[in-house]
């Protein structure tokens, strides 16, 4: 089969082409969306849909056995026909792009690395591995979009939005520790309800411990503070109604920093559902937690990759402060000092 792929802005545009180009018995391989480049990026929320296609071959497929009519309808067939075994794909020169694929890279993301350290250093990897994965990792430590830094006497709240059970409210408690004890600042917080009350309780509590005010009803910030922190109930990815209720509410907040909040340990294919769920609200960045249980953290380069939001912070554990992290590209390979 001869694959072709085929770039449009939309699923159904792509599907037209291939119908009109490659005809009904067209059959899709991949889907994925292509990153925006360039300075695009700035007012493009996402970029086009690649589609793979192909038509099969004429021998490969079926073929319908005509079976005269008669009293015995039987027909033998003498010789066993065993089934085609797929060819298993070529390997790759680049050993430490397929490891990094062990690792969780998704196959069509590694290709893309893989050409892009193909077209700066060659063909062959250097003959020792160690200069082979310095290349590799250099090449892909380039794809790394830097979070920015927190904004701090804007009176711009920073908001955690995300579905149940991915550590919102202990990711907002862990910074919300290290600004007040570590760094000295002022903060303020408000526990909001969405569609559904918000029963983080420990938020409140913990407030109460370090000396910062947390509010239950937005009535905006009352004194000026270094850093303003609005936590929200976890929305489920599939409920409209609650996605619906949770784009009015920030809506009513002055310009919001949006952080999403994704937990590490989940597939990546449903982080990544999770993602676009939450995408049409325009997140700044992701923090990842659960990072404790999760050992392949190799998975989250899909995201620097494939998805046009930069990682802000990594954190592990339920301890607070414990193990919370600014996102940095050294601490996503394997070896590395994890959070």
């Amino acid at each position: 089969m001869k694959l072709v792929p085929f770039v449009a802005a939309s699923a159904e545009a792509a599907l037209a082409q291939i119908h009109e180009q490659l005809g009904p018995d067209a059959v899709v391989i991949s889907v994925r969306r292509v990153p925006v480049q360039g300075l695009s990026r700035f007012w493009q929320q996402h970029g086009h849909i690649e589609v793979v296609a192909g038509v099969p071959d004429e021998n490969a497929r079926p073929r319908n056995h005509f079976v005269p009519p008669g009293d015995d309808a039987y027909v033998p067939f003498h010789e066993r026909v065993e089934p085609e075994t797929p060819a298993p794909p070529e390997p790759r020169r680049w050993r430490s792009i397929t490891w990094l694929e062990s690792m969780g890279l998704w196959s069509a993301l590694a290709d893309r690395l893989e050409e892009k350290v193909r077209s700066l250093h060659g063909e062959n990897p250097p003959p020792m591995p160690i200069g082979e994965w310095s290349a590799v990792r250099s090449v892909l430590a380039g794809y790394w979009r830097p979070a920015r830094k927190s904004m701090e006497g804007t009176n711009r709240p920073h908001v955690f939005i995300g579905p149940p059970g991915s550590g919102k409210t202990t990711a907002l408690c862990k910074w919300m520790t290290t600004a007040v004890l570590a760094e000295n600042r002022k903060v303020q917080a408000w526990r909001l309800d969405g569609d559904t009350a918000n029963t983080a309780e420990f938020l409140s509590l913990h407030g109460e411990m370090i000396g910062v005010p947390v509010e239950r009803f937005w009535r905006g910030s009352e004194d000026q503070a270094d850093l303003y922190f609005v936590d929200f109930p976890g929305v489920e990815m599939h409920n409209a109604t609650a996605m619906t209720a949770l784009r009015s509410q920030l809506a009513a907040l002055p310009q919001p920093h949006l952080h999403l909040v994704l937990n590490a340990a989940c597939e990546t294919t449903i982080l990544f559902e999770q993602f676009q769920a939450f995408a049409p609200l325009a997140p700044e960045d992701i923090i990842f937690t659960h990072l404790d249980e999760e050992l392949r953290r190799v998975k989250l380069w899909n995201f620097v990759l494939g998805t046009n939001c930069s990682l802000s912070f990594l954190a592990a554990g339920q301890k607070i402060p414990g193990d919370f992290q600014r996102a940095e590209s050294a601490l996503l390979f394997p070896g590395e000092k994890s959070p």
